[in-house]
């Protein structure tokens, strides 16, 4: 009879191990399924690609993510991003993550930004061309947002469009005089070179943005993020 108890405790404890042993193989098969599914918003901007999106898929790969970049436009990017359609988004402004939306920001900022009013050479170029009735402005989608001010508060014509490269071309070939364009000051020397003159409006922090779902990858996230803005600085210095 203690013979029987005790074989039966056996394999009721051996049925427990193996059942422990499946759950955790299972959570983790499903951890890797998501994080090989990991996609992160990219925007149509030379900066971005060039610099950003590098830099976030090497913190990402430091914590053991493959991320897969998708193209997105400015408004469409962050409506996905917010719905859970994509992972994260490369780079946004601050202001991007509101009380009431599903996007959380991961510290630190990548860099400092801003709105800029672009001019083509031999117009008015300051502040006040926003309010001229008689001026008509290219804007990335997003501007007002960005800038945080309504559309009834500014009286010049503004004409909305999702790709800042697009924008850069209808000023470059006339179609515009004007234009407002987000920037982290790395372009200056191109709309210099190709003779914009620019006027900074609005000033933003630039941050790496993800859906809340994943608030638990923050922390590893943050020091892989801030270890590589800290190797960008250190191999800039030594080519200096």
């Amino acid at each position: 009879m203690n013979t029987t108890l005790f074989s039966m405790n056996k394999s009721v404890s051996f049925f427990f191990f193996l059942l422990t042993l499946s759950l955790v193989l299972l959570t983790n098969v499903n951890a890797q399924d998501v994080e090989q599914r990991f996609v992160v918003g990219e925007l149509n901007h030379p900066r971005v690609k060039n610099f950003y999106k590098p830099l976030v898929e090497r913190a990402y790969s430091d914590i053991g993510i493959d991320v897969t970049f998708e193209r997105v436009g400015g408004e469409r990017g962050l409506r996905l991003l917010n719905q859970g359609m994509t992972d994260a988004d490369i780079i946004r402004y601050e202001v991007a993550s509101q009380p009431n939306n599903n996007i959380v920001i991961v510290p630190p900022a990548l860099s400092r930004g801003a709105s800029f009013l672009l001019c083509i050479r031999g117009v008015q170029c300051d502040k006040n061309i926003i309010e001229d009735p008689e001026k008509a402005i290219a804007v990335t989608t997003r501007f007002f947002f960005n800038m945080q001010i309504s559309p009834d508060k500014l009286n010049a014509n503004i004409f909305e469009f999702d790709d800042f490269n697009h924008v850069i071309n209808l000023l470059l070939n006339g179609r515009f005089d004007y234009a407002i364009l987000p920037s982290d000051y790395s372009e200056k020397a191109i709309f210099e070179q190709s003779g914009i003159e620019y006027v900074p409006l609005v000033e933003h922090k630039l941050v790496h943005v993800i859906h809340k779902k994943h608030a638990y990858l923050i922390d590893r996230l943050s020091a892989a993020i801030a270890k590589q803005l800290e190797q960008g600085e250190s191999g800039s210095n030594q080519h200096k």
